[in-house]
């Protein structure tokens, strides 16, 4: 008489069904019983569930399942069981602990006690358990083609002899143009199944989604071999539930290298062309700048959980660049600005609930772009507001830089190029790195599975990198995100390409209204980014318009920049001469700002007395022997080195100028 699985977990105890769920499902249980029988009658009865929870069976119980499954779906009584192990050297305390086990575990149904009592296999489970097995492969010999040739040549060679002659050919059958020949060569419907393998999944599924691509899950084994012989990929069990990735069970799985050839052959043959894009480059770089100047001038009051008040922050935001990106609001961009200023102690609050710029604030902001674009970009690797578990997302963020660098700037490729290459090489490297630990990792509940890694990868980078101007997003027809592109502002911050000065990076044209007109060409990052810190940007096309204004030149001169540095850079880039009343009005807002002049006969001028003031106070200067000869006039009678000297100004906030 067969005994159904559903019976069998009717059965069991509330308590009971919840360990079975923690054993085959994990994480949380349904609230409802009849949810946590319909799930646990579902999972137990996939052959790869079975097997997954077989291998983890103590020997004697490993052993009197054997015997079980012999038996097949007739009762067995505990003699029977225990004169067909005794052979086994198992005696009757034993196969008791050992039948205990496989109840527990969900594997065997008992009725009655003692000597008397039956013990059954349910029908599902037996079923279950005579389906042939695929080969239980590492995740690393699973996904990458090194690893599967090491583990194919072990079969015939010495560990040291496989490993040697593994990387000879590694060597040819891992070379991109290698590869894409052996896909080639495959049936063209096998070839146009696995394309979408690629496409869809990033080059892993499970099998049981195969039929959805046409096979017939009865040719598994025949596909499985058609892979190997070709070196593109294999199907086997992929067990990552230790690792904390709900997967559990046979995929197919495409090597690595050879998702990583296809999609690059793919991007070169049939290029993504997006309808529409959207580009931010060093936008969010210079919009630190503005908020620095805001919190700096202003008095910026916080609530008591400690944020900005709606008000304030509406006022800030409308000093933003105007353009804030396709993906943000200005209130967003903000957001970021104020998480970064506060994380890195670049502002404080005070003892009033307002805020302040601290002296590393200060520093940062006279920072050349390289290394401010460096610390937003490592800050933002680490940013654990986005979906996802961090304990993967913060490690796949990390191996998607590494990847980058091998996309070539300028050239778009599919949205999800990235994340899929990125998260497979990442579970390969976590089975390597538990396999070198000495310890067992700790068991953690399941919270992301294989799409989700990919896909809240693809959010960071959707985010953050195109937010600091690494990529480029690519739109198709229905507005979806369908393209990447990597930057000139991205290849030089990852130092794939040498950044350069400010030669050949488009020219300006100063008019004496005091506006300001760049021409940019496709390295202009670093002139926008100089024009940023001293000039309010209006527009930004095809030409990117800006405007002198007394606060923009506050905000530069504030912020490290001198009169003679912002003069300097309009003369050398502009193609016609400064107007004169340009020069003229630069010089005057300078000095109603607060600029004190150094002249060499020791005279510091300044137009504010109030700043003179707070000079003669400075210790240093103090012993350099001062005298007030006029209100806007400070004789310093001791020589003095004019960094040394400019340092100090510095330091009440007001810039120097030598005449």
């Amino acid at each position: 008489m067969a005994m159904f699985l559903a019976h069998c977990i009717n059965k069991r105890s509330e308590s009971e069904l919840i360990s079975l769920h923690d054993l085959w499902i994990g994480g949380a249980p349904p609230s409802g019983r009849t949810e946590l029988r319909r799930a646990l009658s579902r999972v137990m009865a996939e052959p790869a569930c079975v097997s997954a929870v077989r291998e983890t069976l103590p020997s004697n119980a490993a052993k009197a399942l054997d015997i079980l499954i012999e038996i097949g779906k007739s009762p067995t009584h505990f003699e029977l069981l225990l004169n067909s192990v005794s052979t086994s050297g198992i005696k009757a305390g034993g196969l008791r602990s050992a039948l205990a086990e496989l109840v527990v575990a969900g594997l065997l149904y008992s009725e009655g006690s003692g000597s008397a009592g039956s013990w059954y296999l349910p029908k599902e489970i037996l079923e279950a358990l005579a389906v042939p097995s695929l080969p239980s492969l590492r995740a690393p010999e699973l996904l990458t083609l090194q690893a599967f040739l090491v583990r194919y040549l072990r079969r015939s060679l010495n560990p040291e002899e496989a490993a040697t002659k593994a990387e000879r050919m590694y060597g040819f059958l891992s070379d991109e143009h290698s590869i894409c020949e052996r896909f080639d060569e495959l049936d063209s419907e096998l070839g146009g199944a696995l394309t979408r393998v690629i496409s869809e999944w990033g080059g892993i599924v499970a099998v049981d989604k195969l039929e959805q691509l046409g096979f017939d899950s009865s040719h598994i084994q025949v596909l499985r071999a058609d892979l190997e012989d070709a070196s593109l990929g294999t199907i086997a069990d992929l067990d990552l539930e230790r690792f904390g990735i709900r997967q559990r069970g046979p995929v197919l799985a495409l090597f690595n290298e050879t998702v990583f050839a296809c999609l690059r052959r793919e991007a070169r043959i049939n290029p993504v062309t997006p309808k529409d894009s959207a580009s931010i480059g060093v936008d969010f770089v210079s919009n630190f700048s503005r908020f620095a100047s805001f919190v700096g001038d202003e008095n910026v009051r916080f609530t008591i959980r400690g944020t900005i008040y709606k008000s304030t922050s509406k006022r800030i935001a409308d000093r933003l660049i105007p353009n804030p990106g396709r993906e943000f609001m200005r209130r967003d961009i903000l957001e970021l600005e104020y998480r970064f200023a506060v994380d890195h102690r670049l502002i404080d609050r005070t003892g009033e609930r307002s805020f302040r710029l601290t002296a590393a604030g200060s520093e940062y902001l006279t920072k050349p772009l390289h290394q401010k674009q460096q610390m937003m970009l490592d800050w933002m690797v680490e940013d654990r507001e986005l979906p996802g578990d961090m304990a993967h997302q913060l490690k796949l963020r990390r191996t998607a830089l590494r990847y980058i660098k091998g996309l070539e700037p300028g050239v778009w490729y599919d949205s999800m190029f990235l994340p899929s290459i990125t998260r497979n090489h990442y579970l390969a490297e976590l089975a390597l790195e538990q396999e070198r630990s000495e310890q067992e990792s700790f068991p953690v509940r399941s919270s992301a599975d294989l799409q989700s890694l990919a896909w809240n990868l693809f959010g960071w980078m959707r985010k953050h990198l195109y937010l600091l101007g690494v990529i480029d997003l690519g739109y198709d027809k229905s507005g979806r995100a369908c393209g990447i592109k990597l930057t000139q502002v991205g290849a030089e911050l990852l130092e794939i390409i040498p950044d350069r000065e400010l030669e050949g990076v488009g020219h300006i044209v100063v008019n004496p209204d005091f506006e300001v007109v760049l021409f940019p060409d496709e390295r202009s990052h670093e002139m926008v980014y100089e024009l940023d810190r001293f000039c309010e940007r209006e527009l930004s096309d095809s030409l990117i318009h800006y405007r002198l204004t007394p606060g923009s030149l506050h905000r530069g001169l504030s912020q490290g920049l001198s009169l003679d540095d912002v003069c300097n850079l309009l003369e050398e880039r502009s193609r016609t001469p400064l107007p004169q009343n340009v020069l003229f009005s630069l010089e005057s807002w300078a000095r109603k700002d607060g600029m004190v002049t150094w002249h060499e006969d020791g005279r510091l001028v300044c137009d504010s007395p109030e700043i003179l003031d707070r000079l003669q106070l400075h210790p240093e200067l103090k012993q350099l022997g001062l005298e007030r000869v006029a209100s806007d006039v400070l004789q310093v009678s001791g020589g003095v080195e004019h960094e040394l000297l400019g340092s100090w100004v510095r330091d009440f906030g007001v810039s120097f100028r030598i005449a």
